[in-house]
């Protein structure tokens, strides 16, 4: 190949020249694809997917590391995450989400709540709505088997997907909190006050309704209508069970900022339970904007902050939303329970009990008993 000069001389052309020049090419092209304006949070991910196919579920296995970093851009393109084939037949589009922690009695807790949501939840034809599971690097494959096996005992079609999440930080907690919250926990806040609901497994699938169940949570009861559906119809944006009392003093004049509030808010919501209309959560930009301020400079990891007075916070600075308390779902967490038409939770006197048993979970679904005289348990 030859290339003609302004004399009237030839120069040789080669092929090393023109192997540069493709490669240089190559390189603006992905330079230009990968760095396209997109609507995601400030977090650089690195995602690798697995697809597993168990009988009666569609399954997606997401590993996914979180970069904690202040750069706004992300490296993950849509067409990287496929979505569960739910049949929606006219139901909300709406999710349960869960974080657990990678160890047998959690993931005997997990079995446990999601047999309460898929009996108790009542919903029409008995229609089952898609559960998340995020878990972390040491979640096994053991872990995830045992999980789907013993949801299939419902006998029921189900959606599950596994989403592997890795906490990455550099940042060390003050002395104050060593006796109070590792950082684990504090990272647990971040995640139900931000980080979920800017994973692609949530932004993507355009869910309207995003339900928060923790393992260590799980109906007493039927809940006599479909939770999702009732927000819906309602026109709530987001619903809830009970409040508590907690200091606030580290964040206090973020807080003042967007709230007026007048003094270090006490009163937040006890959000192991929650239902939050997304497109709410997305389009208020005052929102947004205090959680920007919660996450910048790793705050929100170097301090305590709560991410159930996160959220109470969220619905003072949106005065114009949509609130409702579900005073009659029967429901229990941990040590409390909630009981129909009782204000105030109960203390759970048989936790310990409930612990021992919770193996059982696989074939039967557990809870204490709302007269508080024992572990009650149900044969599925």
């Amino acid at each position: 190949m030859t290339l003609i000069n302004q004399g009237t001389k030839t120069q040789q052309f080669k092929p090393v020249g023109l192997i540069l020049i493709i490669i240089s090419f190559i390189f603006l092209l992905y330079l230009v694809y990968n760095l396209q304006p997109n609507n995601f949070p400030p977090l650089i991910h690195r995602t690798l997917i697995e697809r597993t196919n168990f009988t009666g579920i569609e399954n997606t296995t997401i590993r996914h590391e979180s970069l904690n970093t202040s750069q706004h851009k992300i490296s993950i393109n849509s067409s990287d995450y496929d979505q569960l084939r739910v049949l929606w037949n006219k139901h909300p589009r709406s999710v349960i989400v869960t974080l657990i922690r990678s160890n047998d009695k959690s993931v005997d807790l997990v079995i446990n709540m999601i047999h309460s949501v898929m009996i108790l939840h009542s919903t029409k034809d008995q229609f089952q709505y898609p559960f998340l599971i995020f878990h972390d690097q040491f979640f096994t494959s053991a872990m995830r088997q045992r999980i789907v096996t013993c949801i299939q005992n419902n006998k029921r079609t189900f959606y599950v997907s596994f989403i592997r999440i890795n906490f990455l930080t550099n940042v060390q907690l003050p002395d104050k909190f060593i006796r109070r919250k590792d950082i684990g926990y504090h990272q647990m806040c971040k995640f139900w006050s931000y980080d979920v609901y800017f994973h692609p497994a949530i932004r993507q699938m355009n869910y309207d309704y995003l339900m928060r169940m923790d393992g260590d949570s799980y109906f007493l009861d039927k809940t006599r209508i479909d939770l999702f559906e009732l927000m819906q119809r309602q026109k709530v944006d987001y619903t809830y069970i009970s409040r508590y009392s907690e200091g606030n003093e580290a964040w206090f004049e973020i807080d003042k900022r967007f709230t007026n509030i007048g003094k270090p808010r006490q009163s937040c919501i006890y959000n192991n339970f929650f239902i939050i209309r997304l497109q709410w959560f997305y389009k208020s930009e005052r929102i947004q904007a205090f959680l920007q301020e919660l996450i910048r400079d790793d705050f929100f990891l170097r301090e305590y902050i709560g991410d159930g007075c996160v959220h109470a916070a969220m619905l003072d600075i949106d005065r114009n939303a949509r609130t409702k308390q579900l005073k009659l779902l029967e429901y229990g967490h941990n040590i409390h329970l909630y009981i129909r038409n009782v204000r105030g939770p109960f203390y759970n006197a048989n936790l310990h009990e409930f612990y021992q048993d919770v193996a059982d979970s696989c074939d039967h679904l557990l809870s204490i008993n709302t007269e508080r005289t024992g572990i009650k348990k149900v044969k599925i």
